[in-house]
């Protein structure tokens, strides 16, 4: 704690003078407004009343008018993250630009608890029931009203789904709840997809089931609280992080949690971290911790008696991904230490066989570099851009004629 009054004392005193990156103080759609394109903000009202903001880049940049028959693609950040994971980089880097200038209408989410999404209808995030959610209600009512709503005001009937990480964790967990919300999912692109997390690597293997153990009770003993940074603080590490001398040093620290991030633009660190990690809700990651122990994918655990009384039984339900019927594709990495392969083979593979239209591995990658990596833009995010483009191009075809 010292260390932190410390590094605020300094900013403080030399804030006058310190330089930081502009980013740093920029939402999502005034960074796009900064790099040329255009963008809109939309609020979407779920059913237990939480108000979420989606940043819509609708035309490629220096556009400002741009064709409505085009595919809309909508981008699910994952954990600790927002929608700011999909433009972090420059433009010709960043995969919200670089699918705007492809040609499509870009649908970025803030899951509830983010920066963006800390606003609901009876209260605020001052208090405690604000905080009360997991990725579990983030499947059930965040993704619903947020694609519910894409579709209303692009008079589509579908789109096309990209997540990263939990993104793709509550894509899978809502098809596998409801397999009509299917039908509203043209395409799943599951960027580093993760359901149980049984082989998980960073600091959960480095100390062990008796650092879960820790964690858990540390956990449990914050309920519904917030799970974030200061921005003052947050700022302070982004000045220091830019430095050249530093950025090597703050790249290890964010690969010790998830990887050895290969694909990073240093330069960009600062910026990175003005922004990474976003808030989410303490509850999310204890629920994270438990689907590590109990090796499922399941419903938060309340205890035998809480299990009762939420669902009416003593372990908390399972979610069967046989269920799913949305053709899937995989992006994933052996270098990724949190969606492991083999638990993408034992869970994943076994149960979706029938639905998996596709699985790419991308050599090298860490567990951010899908999404932050700069070689993505040229490894990946074109082959995800073809084989949508295909899709959609026979799909209009196909109307035309009347089949």
């Amino acid at each position: 704690m010292c260390w932190v009054l410390f590094l605020f004392s300094i900013f403080s005193y030399f804030s006058p003078i310190l330089s930081i990156d502009q980013e740093c103080y920029m939402t999502v759609p005034e960074i796009a407004n900064h790099f040329g394109y255009k963008s809109e903000v939309h609020l979407a009202r779920t059913k237990d009343d939480y108000i979420l903001e989606l940043h819509r880049f609708p035309c490629a940049k220096n556009q400002q008018t741009c064709s409505s028959k085009k595919p809309a693609i909508f981008m699910q950040h994952g954990l600790l993250s927002d929608g700011f994971c999909y433009i972090p980089n420059m433009p010709e880097q960043s995969p919200g630009f670089v699918f705007a200038d492809a040609g499509f209408d870009v649908w970025i989410a803030n899951s509830r608890g983010t920066p963006a999404s800390q606003k609901h209808v009876g209260f605020g995030p001052e208090d405690q029931r604000f905080w009360n959610f997991t990725w579990e209600q983030m499947s059930q009512f965040d993704l619903t009203a947020s694609v519910d709503y894409v579709l209303r005001n692009t008079s589509q009937d579908f789109l096309y789904y990209m997540g990263h990480s939990q993104g793709t964790m509550i894509m899978f967990a809502r098809l596998a709840e409801n397999p009509e919300f299917g039908a509203k999912i043209r395409q799943f692109h599951a960027l580093a997809p993760v359901a149980t997390v049984s082989h998980i690597g960073g600091l959960f293997q480095l100390f062990g089931k008796k650092f879960l153990e820790y964690v858990e009770i540390l956990l449990g003993r914050l309920p519904y609280t917030p799970l974030s940074i200061p921005k003052t603080i947050q700022q302070i590490i982004s000045f220091f992080c830019s430095k050249f001398i530093m950025q090597d040093i703050c790249t290890l620290d964010i690969g010790f949690i998830d990887g050895n991030e290969k694909q990073f633009n240093q330069s960009r660190v600062g910026v990175y971290l003005c922004h990474t990690p976003a808030a989410t809700s303490v509850k999310d990651l204890q629920h994270w911790v438990q689907l590590v122990k109990s090796q499922k994918v399941a419903k938060f655990d309340y205890g035998i008696d809480g299990n009762i009384i939420e669902y009416g039984r003593s372990t908390p339900p399972e979610y069967d991904l046989s269920k799913i019927q949305t053709p899937t594709y995989l992006y994933w990495s052996k270098d990724d230490i949190l969606a492991d392969t083999q638990d993408i083979r034992e869970t994943i593979w076994r149960q979706m066989n029938h639905t998996i239209a596709g699985s790419l591995e991308m050599p090298h990658y860490s567990h951010m570099d899908f999404v932050f990596g700069v070689n993505a833009a040229q490894e990946l995010y074109p082959k995800i851009i073809e084989n949508i483009r295909k899709d959609f191009d026979g799909w209009r075809k196909s109307k035309i004629h009347g089949f």
